[in-house]
């Protein structure tokens, strides 16, 4: 698959003839052929783009169980107008009732549709795999506004007919909304939910237990704690319904964790990771940088290759000489603020210091 940072339709490929078959279900999976093209170059445009790339580059690289998954992202800016349907004519619906979200009033979101395949979202027109949520005042209701049949579309097709071609955000998308609202200032700018397959193969495991689960992982790659201990690694939560209002809350208040630095990813045991970043590919980057330790411990182990993980010893080793040299380059820069001198360093004593002096 050809993985690029542009979808093809915002740039240079055409729709399909009007009277089609495939023209006919475009429409159906709302498509809306009086909207203005989306720049590629604009935020919206952007994102799209990033989409289009994590999916991708989730699919190629075995990553995905199945196409599974969903991704959302906050807009700094209100979409323009015209890339939208009318707000009268966007399908108006309610929020479970304990999710209230009235500090999102007004805001659009960027989310993949239920049902969507990510590793489509790269090669397909964007209305056919995304939507844009705008939601109202009152926190409880949203309105689609992109990648949907207009209101008088839905209402006049038989009933049939609406179950057949009915768009809906992703049923997870409550999730998204409650943690952009409560965390948006903290750099929860997008979120990214995968099922990577060999992340929950592990989790079936000896060492699928929350005690063990992290340090099972970050016993296979030593840049794990530097990354992630500062935010306490990862959080868990314990197998339940995806689609349930307390397992938005639950991820809320794992993400939050107490600690000066908010957590990177969660883990909902079973179901995949849940990442969040400034951007979308920030956010697959922890999905990914996860699957790719789980899948590396266990092909080796399956492969019967000596793959035992660092002990907890050398672990802690690293992250203590890790730590102390972080340490002293910050004293030097401070130094170096407040002298305005150049320090030189001695090459043959910095040769002979032990960085990594595992025991």
């Amino acid at each position: 698959m050809n993985l690029t940072l542009t979808n093809p339709y915002l740039t240079h490929h055409q729709p399909p003839p009007v009277h089609s078959y495939r023209y006919s279900q475009w429409c159906d999976r709302g498509y809306q052929p009086e909207l203005h093209p989306i720049s590629p170059d604009s935020e919206l445009g952007t994102y799209i783009g990033q989409m289009g790339w994590v999916g991708a580059h989730a699919h190629a690289h075995d990553y995905l169980w199945a196409s599974a998954g969903n991704m959302g992202v906050i807009l700094s800016e209100p979409v323009e107008a015209k890339y939208l349907i009318s707000y009268d004519d966007a399908p108006r619906y309610a929020l479970p009732s304990a999710i209230v979200v009235k500090g999102l009033a007004g805001r659009h979101v960027l989310l993949t549709k239920s049902g969507s395949r990510l590793d489509m979202i790269a090669i397909e027109h964007p209305a056919l795999n995304v939507t844009i949520v705008e939601v109202e005042p009152d926190g409880t209701h949203y309105r689609m506004r992109y990648g949907t049949q207009t209101q008088k579309e839905i209402e006049n097709r038989s009933g049939e007919e609406k179950e057949a071609i009915h768009s809906a955000p992703t049923s997870e998308m409550f999730h998204y909304l409650l943690v952009f609202e409560q965390l948006e200032t903290h750099g929860f700018k997008a979120l990214v939910h995968l099922q990577p397959k060999f992340l929950n193969l592990i989790s079936r495991t000896q060492h699928g237990h929350p005690d063990r689960f992290y340090n099972f992982l970050k016993g296979y790659e030593p840049e794990t704690p530097i990354i992630y201990d500062a935010s306490d690694g990862i959080g868990f939560v314990q197998e339940r319904v995806p689609g349930i209002p307390e397992l938005s809350y639950e991820s809320l208040r794992l993400f939050e964790n107490g600690f000066d630095e908010m957590r990177h990813i969660l883990y909902w045991v079973g179901h995949g990771t849940f990442s969040r970043g400034k951007d979308l590919l920030e956010a697959y980057k922890h999905a990914e940088y996860f699957e790719a330790v789980a899948r590396m411990a266990w092909e080796a182990n399956q492969g019967q290759v000596s793959a035992e993980a660092y002990s907890e010893e050398i672990v802690n080793c690293i992250l203590r000489e890790f730590n102390a040299s972080r340490n002293q380059m910050e004293a030097n820069a401070i130094q170096n603020d407040e002298t305005n001198v150049k320090i030189e360093v001695d090459q043959d004593n910095q040769s002979q210091q032990n960085l990594y002096n595992y025991p």
